[in-house]
Order: C-alpha cells, then sequence, then structure tokens
C-alpha cells in the first residue's frame, strides 16, 4: 500500500473530528465495508449500515481524541479515548484500506467492561430512536417496551454470571 494513502486517510480521520461533521466519513468507507465491534452482535456489511451506525456513536462519543496511531501496510490503528455518559472509555480502531485508500474492514475494542456496556445501550436506544422515527406512537413505545426488556434481561443475565 502506498504510504501516502495511508496518511491522507489518518489526516482525513481526523478532520472528520475537528469539523465535527460524520458526514465528511463518507468518502473514506468503501460500499462493501464491514464493520466488527464488541458493543454489537453481528458485524455491520455495506456502506449504508455501517455509516448509520457511525453516525449513531459519533453523536454519543464526547471528547473523542487520538492518544496514538500506527500504520503497517493496509492497515491504520488509532489509540483513542472517549466519554459516553460518565464512563471514560479507551480503545483501538483498526482499519483495513484497499488500493484507493478507502476503508474495506473495521474493528474497534474498547474497555472498560462498564464503559462498553454504556456505549452498547446507548448505540441500542439511539438506533432504535432513530429507526422508529418515522413509525407510529403506539408501536414506538411497544418497541421502547420491547427495547428495555431485552437490555433488563439482558443485565440480570450478567449480574448472575
Amino acid at each position: 500500500m502506498n504510504s501516502n494513502r495511508t496518511q491522507v486517510f489518518i489526516e482525513q480521520w481526523h478532520r472528520i473530528f475537528e469539523h465535527h461533521d460524520p458526514e465528511l466519513i463518507l468518502p473514506l468507507i468503501d460500499d462493501a465495508i464491514e464493520f466488527y465491534s464488541p458493543a454489537i452482535f453481528a458485524p455491520k456489511r455495506g456502506k449504508t449500515e455501517v455509516f448509520a451506525l457511525l453516525r449513531v456513536v459519533f453523536d454519543i462519543f464526547d471528547g473523542y481524541r487520538v492518544t496514538d496511531t500506527w500504520t503497517k501496510q493496509d492497515e491504520v490503528l488509532f489509540e483513542f479515548e472517549a466519554r459516553v455518559g460518565k464512563y471514560k472509555l479507551q480503545g483501538i480502531d483498526r482499519f483495513r484500506l484497499n488500493d484507493e485508500g478507502k476503508v474495506v474492514e473495521m474493528k474497534v475494542w474498547i474497555r472498560p467492561l462498564s464503559g462498553l456496556k454504556e456505549l452498547a445501550r446507548t448505540v441500542m436506544e439511539r438506533g432504535l430512536e432513530r429507526q422508529l422515527a418515522g413509525q407510529g406512537a403506539v408501536r414506538r413505545a411497544a418497541c421502547r417496551v420491547q427495547a428495555r426488556a431485552t437490555m433488563l434481561r439482558t443485565a440480570l443475565r450478567d449480574g448472575l454470571r
């Protein structure tokens, strides 16, 4: 991989957060991107689905900042810090780039577990809110109750381990 492409990607990634504009992510991601995160069960695939999730995360993260960067051939790794509610997160974003310098694979690792759980809960709530925005009030209320029941079951299960 051309190291110049890697450097251009790094600069563009930083620009997204400097300008507080998640739309700047779109030109950086390939149509066939795969996204892996400990906050979601199955990987997200495709530009539309991944961008929708990244947009939610962009809204949730407070004070995202890259603390270190590594590159190796077609990969870029960012160590980062951010806040979600009262939790300070630390994590690593790992990007695999294609020959055009676009992301074809993104993997995320986050710690601590309490912060990861808060991130997953908030992503689910915000994603659900966006998904339900165009639906009727009764259906939105029913889906919120179902989502809260799922979160409660998960919390009880995790508490019993």
